[in-house]
């Protein structure tokens, strides 16, 4: 048996901005560091032996509190952790994208996978790539406890792909707030258990309860 860790980056320049980030990166903001110090002191007591990190500057920023924290030596680093790139959006204001898109975006509300960006990757291809990844985690470090690094959408993908839950699904699955914690166990006869989903609760009681759904789904 392995257990995974996943957690999404700090807070970033560009989420208080609220520009499209995708493959492009922002630097972590004083709360984001923070965050991603807050999150590392939580998981302390999990016996963290490696911790794996998208090649974003902003994961592996937050990938590097955690390091500390857990006194870890190393980030090894991954571009399948990536976010889902966003093309032609990438750098761009949501707002902006909403006011001169409005009919594309009454789909995104209602299920980004309907939603082909120009120049993006699409839901699937971000599933397929980061989802190959973490199922080669149990043969590398098979009895180990590990903590990945990634971002919004990226996340969520592999979350959901790990419940079983499919791409088109979204009513269903909690928004992964800056280093939300989910925890997962995965055995050798295939079977995957969850133990946490998007808990924020090391954050400050300005975010909303876990449970909740943001239906903008910006991710970051």
């Amino acid at each position: 048996m392995i257990k995974i860790i996943l957690t999404r980056h700090g807070e970033t320049l560009w989420n208080i901005e609220g520009r499209v980030q995708g493959a492009l990166d922002s630097p972590l903001t004083e709360k984001g560091v923070q965050q991603a110090r807050k999150v590392g002191q939580r998981l302390q007591k999990e016996g963290i032996t490696r911790i794996y990190s998208s090649d974003l500057p902003r994961a592996q920023a937050t990938a590097d509190e955690i390091r500390k924290a857990l006194g870890v030596e190393e980030i090894l680093l991954d571009p399948a952790l990536r976010e889902l790139s966003f093309g032609e959006w990438e750098g761009k204001n949501w707002w902006d994208l909403r006011q001169r898109y409005p009919e594309m975006f009454t789909l995104w509300d209602t299920g980004p996978h309907q939603v082909q960006i120009p120049g993006a990757e699409s839901m699937w291809e971000v599933s397929e790539r980061a989802w190959q990844f973490v199922q080669e985690l149990p043969r590398l470090h098979d009895g180990e406890t590990l903590c990945v690094v990634t971002h919004g959408m990226t996340l969520q993908l592999i979350v959901k792909k790990a419940l079983g839950i499919p791409v088109e699904q979204w009513n269903d699955v909690p928004w992964q707030h800056n280093t939300a914690v989910n925890i997962f166990e995965f055995y050798e006869d295939g079977r995957i258990h969850p133990i946490l989903l998007a808990d924020h609760t090391h954050l400050d009681d300005d975010i909303k309860s876990a449970s909740g759904f943001n239906q903008k789904r910006k991710p970051e």
